[in-house]
């Protein structure tokens, strides 16, 4: 290798270079290209698993994956200067006392709990500029449940609206169109997984829709009611219980 600079030597040139004493960047400034009128960032949004639905509060709670991508030119160095790392890590976050770099105002509308309240991340920095930031936990909506007159039978939708909370810039949120559903069980026949959960996700139903300037993102989510659940917990137990007494 013809670099003779360890990783962390680099690294920590890097970060005085870019964030320093003598470094102009503010954490309250949005990177906005030159000649650019928007910014746009990346949005990946995974499902891992339905944590809890209380149909009586109207809530639902998921455990979902938040990836995000965006460039800011104010971030980028070149390796062959700082010994040839390409990337490094920066604290991320929205609370700006908790923060290194700028991040997009990116929050849930219709939040119980805000996507502030995922566990802390940090952001990978490359050498051009491109921040990745992957943030894991539960997510609690409030919904407005559709289906539950076909109860036990029923197929709940709830909707999770992501917006821009705050910019002096319009930010452009792209997105796929296709949620990535993660830890579902496809391993395991529908009855095994259905056997101990009352709700499992229809992911052929769920999907993401966006406003034309993708400035409000809506995640559907479709989850359909075990009824041998029903009638394992419920139908079953109240007969025995009847009979006995």
């Amino acid at each position: 290798c013809e670099f003779e600079t360890s990783t962390i030597q680099c690294e920590q040139a890097v970060h005085s270079s870019l964030l320093g004493d003598d470094s102009d960047y503010s954490v309250d400034v949005e990177p906005l290209p030159l000649n650019q009128e928007q910014l746009d960032a990346s949005v990946q949004i995974s499902y891992y698993a339905l944590t809890n639905i209380d149909v009586v509060a109207g809530t639902a709670e998921l455990f979902l994956g938040i990836e995000m991508t965006w460039n800011d030119e104010r971030l980028r160095w070149d390796p062959k200067e700082f010994g040839g790392c390409f990337h490094t890590q920066f604290r991320a976050s929205i609370d700006p006392e908790l923060t290194n770099i700028w991040v997009p105002p990116f929050d849930l509308l219709n939040r119980e709990t805000s996507l502030q309240d995922l566990p802390e991340a940090y952001g990978t920095v490359t050498s051009v500029g491109d921040v990745f930031w992957s943030r894991f936990g539960s997510v609690k909506a409030l919904c407005f449940f559709q289906g539950l007159e076909r109860f036990p039978f029923d197929e709940l939708r709830c909707q999770f609206l992501f917006f821009s909370t705050a910019s002096n810039i319009p930010i452009k949120y792209n997105i796929p169109r296709n949620l990535t559903f993660l830890g579902t069980g496809e391993d395991a026949s529908e009855d095994e997984i259905r056997r101990y959960q009352e709700f499992s996700i229809v992911p052929e139903k769920s999907g993401i829709e966006g406003n034309e300037d993708s400035s409000l993102l809506t995640c559907t989510f479709v989850f359909k009611r075990s009824s041998r659940f029903y009638v394992l917990k419920i139908i079953i137990p109240t007969i025995l219980f009847t009979f006995l007494t």
